[in-house]
């Protein structure tokens, strides 16, 4: 109400802080504090905690500051970073009002009313937010991060996706497989600031951090029906933990015969390690499971699914590039993998299916009834020795003659498992492409 108004008082109020620093008080000749600056100081320490009720919302009402038109939303936002030091509280608020912005579908409080500022003031407040961030604890500020990111909302916001996805046996008008990269800009914005927030943020901010890392990777005992939330939340913790190493990379580029980042930078142990390898191999069968909710044709395109691979893959690689040992074992487990899907497949579906055309589906001996996660687990490793951005896996096997070895094995155990099926080709390639690092 009465936005005209409230832009005026508000403008009133930020001339006033203007003139204020409570750090530079002035004093009189005397020794005292002038009554004036003391009453100015009164004022503005205050109005700090005054601010709060602008941005309280309840479960029936957005706050004050959401309903304010986008011209006054900045000037409150402007006037926390002038009065600085910003309190639990007001952190709380805004982390959670962000967080509705930054999600892919705008979220309506309970009376139906949508009271969600848009990404650019969202993207404005959290600016203001980094600039206090020496005026506020570490893990008040580090909170405030996480909680805006808007990983806490992927649970409510995927079930209408579904839901408007699958209506009277509809198909969506974005691919659910889209959805997977839809915190893709948040979770970029989050790497950017937990990466400035302090000198050597790789050994100071992510030992902080790494509890709700380490939460993310680990949510294999989520519902099934959790399938996105674990997906981008896991995807979330990988783009992290790579962001810092890429961060280490252009800080401290790696030298000498090692070519890897110094573990201690990141102070994670081999439990961790194997956590991150699980998640990615995980994310890829996750991902065979996503193609089939989708139920459209195009998932049984190869290019669609190298597409889609690829962008996964982006984070990842920079993990397997430059985590002293992951490479190796990230191999040895997708082969491993594939062993054991091999045994576990019936003979049947190794071929065309019984009363299946292969035209159907249009690879030669394809199922057609379900996406192959054993297919998935070859493209991925495939792509991943092709890649060139935004490193190359490639190079870091050719410099390592017990690399080569560990990869050859590992892709000739493959191609052994699925030759004789429909997945015989990329076994071969695999095996070619694994070779080829050798030369």
């Amino acid at each position: 109400r009465l936005p005209i108004e409230s832009g005026l008082v508000l403008s009133s109020f930020t001339a006033i802080v203007r003139q204020w620093s409570e750090l530079t008080v002035g004093t009189a000749s005397d020794g005292s504090t002038t009554s004036t600056k003391k009453a100015l100081n009164d004022l503005c320490l205050g109005f700090r905690f005054t601010l709060e009720a602008l941005y309280t919302a309840t479960k029936k009402k957005p706050s004050i500051f959401e309903r304010y038109p986008e011209q006054v939303q900045k000037l409150c936002a402007g006037l926390i970073g002038l009065v600085k030091c910003p309190s639990e509280a007001l952190a709380k608020s805004l982390s959670n009002i962000c967080s509705k912005s930054l999600a892919p579908n705008r979220v309506s409080n309970a009376s139906g009313e949508a009271a969600v500022i848009s990404s650019n003031m969202a993207n404005y407040v959290a600016e203001v937010m980094h600039s206090l961030r020496k005026t506020m604890p570490m893990a008040m500020y580090l909170t405030f991060l996480i909680d805006s990111s808007g990983m806490n909302h992927t649970f409510s916001i995927t079930n209408m996706h579904l839901l408007k996805a699958t209506k009277d046996g509809g198909a969506a008008t974005d691919p659910v497989s889209e959805f997977v990269f839809s915190y893709d800009r948040a979770i970029g914005q989050l790497c950017r600031f937990l990466t400035n927030s302090c000198d050597q943020a790789s050994t100071k901010v992510l030992p902080m951090i790494r509890p709700i890392l380490q939460k993310w990777l680990s949510a294999n005992s989520a519902s099934a029906n959790d399938v996105i939330k674990r997906f981008v939340q896991a995807r979330a913790a990988i783009t992290i933990i790579a962001a810092f190493t890429w961060d280490e990379v252009l800080s401290n580029p790696p030298h000498g015969e090692s070519d890897f980042i110094a573990p201690k930078f990141l102070k994670l142990d081999e439990k961790l390690d194997q956590l991150l390898i699980d998640c990615i191999i995980n994310q890829f069968e996750l991902s065979a499971r996503i193609w089939l909710m989708e139920r459209n044709d195009n998932v049984d395109d190869s290019m669609v699914q190298q597409q889609y691979l690829a962008r996964l893959l982006g984070p990842i690689t920079v993990l397997l590039r430059y985590r002293p040992g992951m490479c190796g074992r990230f191999a040895e487990e997708i082969h491993k993998r594939v062993v054991q899907q091999s045994q576990d497949t019936p003979q049947q579906e190794e071929g065309t299916p019984s009363g299946k055309d292969s035209s159907v589906t249009g690879r030669e001996g394809t199922p057609s009834n379900k996406i192959n996660t054993t297919e998935v687990h070859l493209e991925a490793l495939l792509l991943v020795l092709k890649s060139k951005v935004p490193v190359s896996v490639a190079d870091l096997v050719r410099s390592s003659n017990d690399l080569q070895d560990t990869l050859v094995s590992a892709a000739g155990g493959i191609h052994k498992s699925v030759s004789g099926g429909y997945l015989a080709h990329l076994g071969n390639k695999l095996l070619h492409q694994a070779k080829l690092c050798k030369q």
